[in-house]
């Protein structure tokens, strides 16, 4: 918040777009490293998991279905403390429906990174390995989201459109 601290911030240059994209890409960044949290949480649940499925307890949404109702309050509270502290520092669209369409998108964004990440964390199986997938998975989205790495960066190899031979 204090680094793009701006009550009232310039809209008028590629410089000031930046900075906007900026505080944006830095906002998505800390939403998404707060999914990472279920990596160790899923895989600490596994072993309770498994032994009631090898016993014919429940099934698997059973077991899936509690952590994700569970999380949505939770989700709704991390991301409100971020968003109506941090919008109109920066200095954002003073219009109020814009700081809720944020909102409803970084929700969005928190439960998709949560359930990406209890996905990475049930596949890997192990801490190593399911942070080193989770932490790769962070450098895809984040690569290949157009704002680390834009289209215009990217050297062209020697092939075409489709990766044929010019």
């Amino acid at each position: 918040m204090t680094l793009f601290f701006r009550t009232k911030m310039p809209r008028d240059t590629t410089a000031d777009g930046g900075i906007y994209i900026g505080a944006l890409f830095f906002t998505l960044t800390m939403i998404m490293f707060n999914g990472m949290v279920e990596i160790s949480m899923t895989i600490a649940k596994l072993p309770v998991f498994y032994k009631q499925r090898d016993l014919l307890f429940y099934p698997a949404w059973v077991y899936a279905l509690p952590i994700w109702i569970i999380k949505i309050p939770i989700t709704f509270v991390e991301v409100a403390v971020w968003v109506f502290i941090t919008y109109y520092v920066i200095g954002f669209d003073p219009y109020v429906g814009r700081l809720f369409r944020q909102y409803l998108l970084l929700v969005l964004v928190q439960q998709m990174a949560s359930a990406l990440f209890r996905t990475i964390g049930a596949v890997g199986r192990n801490l190593i390995v399911a942070n080193t997938f989770g932490t790769f998975s962070l450098l895809i989205l984040f690569t290949l989201g157009g704002v680390v790495l834009s289209r215009e960066n990217i050297k062209n190899g020697g092939f075409g459109v489709i990766g044929y031979p010019p």
